[in-house]
């Protein structure tokens, strides 16, 4: 099969770098909707399928690309760059321009907010060869986003930085080596084409490549915008870095997964939690334990309550942790009712990470006889472990 990259630059560069805007969490379909600690659900679905990237990777409808891909380097304005010891803050510029190419539906300029100019001219070189222009296909899509605040998180680390000044390396290289065969990407050979996929892809072993380090990193952000989408509040996450040479770039796409695999996995935690709690509350019931009444059990005696004074508290969450020995990382809490665990929340300790829920995406709502009913919220990281703790609390009364 033949194997061409504009295709494969419209997959997994253009299609992942400009994914909209939005939430990290799956809103719910109503976020005043009550279900029992009964109705859960998964918090993860996985999406990505390489094998299906690299089966479509190949196309034979080429033509030649215009005088437009010279002219762009003059995209974006030159306060997108600047001396890396101006204070931080002014990496605000690239993240309204990035902002504003969104709302103008300029794909171009986007582009220049994300990349160093060597893998813009590259990309839009590649994309504007098929036969339907790509990019003004996408640039079609306009937004209505207003940037209400822009929050600095914390500093990213020298790892993070690396990572992504390799990626550049790396594509910079796959662009060098079109280049040493001769530029014309139709006539590489199926050889050339399988290399310079898999190098574009990340699929070579490290020890394998020949990567010429070419750029650097001075500082990077990690940062969250604040914003409203046609009226509507929202948010999304940012890491933000100066490039030698080359000015601010930013980019949201692994930022947000990031921040999605952070809070899937603390919602897996609660509901690992919630399993242990469960299976030792039927054993105690079993052995004749009498559990009834509704109270909340913690990591530690200043989130219990209400608990009745026949419970052996320490019995329960020494067998909890007995059995699930990653406990001792987390703080939490179980709201038991009537000896079911109804629902529990939990917080990693030390860690930016947000509060994980289960049932995932749901506070404590109301009692029903012997059952509690929770309220599901288009987002859980907007609260703490003590604000949940309080709202269970109340809800015990």
């Amino acid at each position: 099969m033949r194997r061409i990259f504009a295709s494969a630059i419209a997959i997994a560069v253009i299609g992942t770098s400009l994914s909209s805007c939005g939430q990290v969490e799956e809103p719910a379909s109503n976020e005043n909707e009550i279900s029992s600690a009964s109705e859960v659900k998964s918090d993860y679905d996985s999406d990505s399928n390489d094998e299906n990237i690299k089966d479509n990777f190949a196309s034979d409808d080429l033509s030649k690309s215009d005088d437009d891909v010279s002219n762009s380097s003059n995209i974006l304005s030159s306060d997108l760059s600047g001396d890396a010891s101006e204070l931080s803050f002014d990496y605000e510029n690239v993240i309204r321009a990035y902002f504003d190419a969104s709302n103008e539906g300029d794909y171009k300029k986007i582009l220049r907010t994300m990349f160093p100019d060597k893998e813009v001219e590259a990309i839009l070189k590649l994309t504007e060869l098929g036969a339907n222009n790509l990019v003004e296909e996408l640039s079609e899509n306009k937004t209505n986003y207003i940037i209400t605040d822009i929050v600095e998180e914390c500093s990213m680390t020298d790892e993070e930085l690396d990572q992504y000044m390799l990626y550049f390396d790396q594509v910079a290289g796959v662009f060098n080596k079109i280049e040493e065969y001769g530029g014309d990407v139709k006539a590489l050979s199926d050889e050339q084409r399988e290399e310079l996929y898999n190098a574009f892809m990340g699929f070579t072993a490290s020890e394998d490549d020949d990567i010429k380090h070419i750029y650097n990193a001075t500082e990077g952000y990690d940062v969250t915008v604040y914003y409203t989408n046609s009226g509507e509040p929202d948010e999304d996450y940012f890491f933000v870095y100066y490039v030698d040479g080359e000015g601010w770039k930013v980019n949201n796409t692994m930022r947000k997964f990031v921040k999605k695999s952070k809070q899937s996995a603390t919602n897996a935690t609660a509901k690992t939690i919630f399993n242990f709690f469960a299976a030792t509350l039927t054993d105690m019931e079993v052995n004749g334990t009498d559990l009834s009444g509704t109270y909340i059990i913690g990591s530690d005696n200043s989130m219990n309550y209400n608990v009745p004074s026949t419970i052996n508290v320490s019995e329960i969450r020494n067998k909890v942790e007995s059995d699930y020995s990653d406990i001792s990382k987390y703080e939490y809490f179980a709201i038991i009712v009537n000896g079911s665990c109804s629902y529990v929340a939990v917080y990693k300790k030390s860690d930016d990470s947000n509060v994980g829920v289960y049932p995932i995406l749901s506070i404590p709502k109301f009692l029903n006889d012997d059952r509690l009913e929770t309220e599901k919220v288009s987002k859980i990281d907007t609260y703490t472990l003590d604000e949940l703790f309080q709202i269970a609390k109340d809800v015990i009364g």
